[in-house]
């Protein structure tokens, strides 16, 4: 039997042999990151971050690289309903559960007169015990497909220093985001081989 006898590194070398591997280690997780698959809507690119095999509706969620799906600025989802054929009667039940969720959610529908298309828009909060406290402000909104059912889009922001500020904040989103989130059809792309829209999903 025989042993590996590597000499100890000197303590002059073990802090610079620590900083390339946590440097090391960085790399990878950044790669491993920005390999995800992920969709765009109008400049912002994000990430595949959750896409359970055992989903009922075949959910994907997506957030900026370096976020978790646990703590998000921006994140944007996909679902499939397969027992809903009615896109204005879903998201007119949605808007009755954020109403009855908390006093001080809010909605609207936005309808393009040109498409038709209606985007429910919506505010609500959890409940006032939540640990970081935020605003969550989102845009949904469905389409039936033949044979698979009704596919629903939502982009969501939260905001954790809610005060004064946030009416604001949410109209600057609101005008920057609605044109584009109507428009985004959701492909994804992978960063690594560059594949065009549509390839997946």
């Amino acid at each position: 039997m025989t042993f590996d006898r590597r000499p100890e590194m000197s303590g002059k070398a073990r802090p610079f042999f620590m900083k390339r591997l946590l440097l090391a280690l960085v790399s990878i997780a950044v790669a491993n990151a920005t390999a995800a698959p992920f969709i765009t809507i109008g400049d912002l690119k994000l990430f595949q971050a959750y896409a359970p095999a055992e989903s009922p509706v075949g959910l994907r969620e997506y957030i900026p690289v370096g976020e978790s799906i646990d703590k998000w600025t921006h994140l944007a989802s996909l679902r499939v309903i397969k027992d809903q054929k009615d896109p204005e009667a879903y998201l007119t039940e949605v808007a009755t559960q954020v109403a009855k969720s908390n006093p001080a959610a809010r909605y609207q529908f936005l309808r393009n007169d040109k498409t038709k298309s209606l985007i429910l828009d919506f505010m609500m909060f959890p409940p006032a015990s939540t640990s970081p406290f935020y605003a969550e402000w989102n845009l949904m909104r469905a389409t039936f497909v033949a044979g698979k059912g009704l596919v629903v889009y939502q982009y969501a922001i939260r905001i954790f220093e809610v005060g004064p500020q946030t009416g604001a904040i949410v109209n600057a989103e609101r005008n920057k985001m609605v044109g584009p989130f109507e428009r985004a059809d959701f492909a994804e792309t992978d960063e690594a081989d560059k594949a065009p829209p549509g390839r997946r999903g």
